[in-house]
């Protein structure tokens, strides 16, 4: 069984550090023992020590913190003595530390901190707002049934490469308007295909060195981040010259003004901003469809009721933003796929100050590690948690009494602490981009669905690899099935 939670305010006799239970052995074994398997071992880890286990002691003194209040605590009320950029060691020294994705993204919303991080979410965020998602649900849906549409019955398809390359078309609308075939779409697709599996290494000591290197793999990424970069730089300049406006977000983002003091911002700024939105709305998106659709294939009865709800509410027609209140089975499918493999599987924070977490004194410096792999599926806040079971999140009437409230990727269920689901992170912090991934998503599934269905097309187990992000290893191979 599983060690009790922390979930109550935190004690008035904290206990030292030295006493947080955590791994044997030395800090290298530790190291390899997690990056062998860091989902299984995190979770063991979990299951043997409870809700606070020390990682290693070197080179940093890390913790896996699995409490849903301390993640609150971490990401809401007490967001200010945690940061994501830099750890603090000893009084008034501060030591920069590397954003995993910081090499391909820049100083972007993802990996920024601080003041900057403050002043470019605020100018970014009424990109996001109900309406302008609105205005891009038609190009989810027309770019999903264009992918769609080149399918086969019948056909063998690796359905996570199938949906990595539906969500670029998506982003290539919405953020750059430019069709699936433009050059810049080109080289946005080498960039990534070439950097992201190493950006989880960035943050390991000599990575810097190590990417200066002449030749090799270090070189062919060094030459793709460039030209993603001539590519994104030419659109900037050619939109500046031409004064040309419309509503994708690269133009918006040009547009985009300071409230207070007019300022716009720089070409860096926009480019980096840019970076940022492609890779949040591109991978993560795709590799929560991609799970879904294999959930799917492996439960033919929550299959079947997803099709019944999808064919009651749309009639036959493609799905619109209007519709999703009334898609309240696809949303819950969508949430319980993120619950079951959180595309963002792990983040960090580093204290910047003495605090006590989950009744332990940790010194400023230390870093914390929040795993929605691991409290996603906890048994105290999810009974039968590794079951596929989208009822979790309907209303009691009609998930049979469960008493879960409908959502669509948001906030959490009632009787359930707050970060007991967090597949978007939360507080200041959180990703700007929840609610257009979340209407991406349902309404892609929903545009599937309508005419298609999946089935596995070996019989070898799906591995997930913890990359950056959470992604189907090897590949998703599923049959495509036609429904009408």
């Amino acid at each position: 069984m599983t060690p009790p939670a922390t979930t109550a305010p935190l004690t008035s006799q904290p206990r030292a550090v030295g006493e947080v239970p955590g791994q044997s052995g030395g800090p290298l074994a530790a190291v390899r023992r997690l990056r062998a398997d860091p989902l299984t071992r995190l979770t063991q880890l979990r299951d043997e020590h409870g809700p606070i286990v020390r990682l290693s002691t070197w080179p940093v003194s890390a913790f896996l913190v699995s409490d849903p209040a301390v993640a609150a605590d971490a990401l809401v009320s007490g967001h200010r003595a945690y940061a994501k950029g830099a750890v603090v060691r000893g009084a008034g020294s501060r030591t920069n530390v590397t954003q995993p994705l910081t090499y391909l993204l820049g100083d972007g919303l993802l990996t920024s901190a601080g003041d900057v991080h403050r002043r470019q979410r605020r100018l970014i965020q009424p990109l996001f707002h109900k309406h302008r998602i609105a205005e891009y649900g038609e190009q989810f849906v027309c770019v999903t049934d264009d992918t769609a549409a080149t399918w086969r019955d019948g056909q063998r398809l690796d359905l996570h490469a199938e949906m990595t390359e539906m969500t670029l078309g998506i982003v290539a609308r919405t953020l750059f308007d430019v069709p699936l075939d433009d050059e810049v779409v080109t080289v946005v697709r080498d960039a990534v295909a070439r950097n992201l599996p190493a950006a989880r290494r960035a943050a390991l000591p000599g990575f810097t060195r190590v990417e200066q290197r002449p030749g090799g793999g270090p070189a062919r990424r060094r030459d793709s981040r460039e030209a993603l970069d001539r590519a994104v730089y030419e659109m900037i300049a050619d939109r500046r010259a031409t004064g040309a406006t419309g509503s994708d977000l690269l133009s918006l983002l040009l547009d985009t003004q300071d409230a207070d003091t007019g300022e716009r911002m720089s070409d860096s700024q926009i480019r980096d901003e840019a970076m940022t939105l492609l890779l949040a709305g591109h991978e993560t998106t795709a590799n929560a469809l991609a799970w879904t659709f294999h959930l799917l294939g492996e439960h033919r009865d929550v299959a079947a009721r997803l099709h019944a709800e999808v064919d009651a509410v749309l009639g036959g027609r493609p799905p619109t933003f209007e519709d999703l209140p009334r898609l309240a089975y696809t949303n819950a499918v969508f949430s319980e796929s993120m619950r079951l493999f959180p595309p963002v599987w792990a983040m960090g924070r580093h204290l910047v100050e003495d605090r006590e977490v989950a009744g332990y004194l940790l010194p400023a410096g230390s870093t914390l590690v929040f795993s929605q792999w691991v409290i996603h599926r906890d048994e105290r806040w999810w009974p039968d948690p590794t079951r596929f079971d989208p009822t979790r999140w309907l209303d009691a009437d009609e998930s049979g009494g469960t008493g879960q409230e409908s959502t669509a990727g948001g906030p959490h269920a009632p009787g359930r602490p707050r970060f007991a689901y967090f597949p978007f992170g939360g507080g200041p912090r959180q990703c700007i981009g929840n609610s257009f991934a979340v209407a991406e998503g349902v309404l892609a599934l929903a545009t599937i669905a309508r005419r298609w269905s999946f089935t596995a097309a070996t019989g070898d187990p799906v591995v997930p690899e913890p990359l950056v992000t959470l992604r189907p290893k090897g590949g998703l191979p599923m049959i495509a099935h036609l429904r009408h």
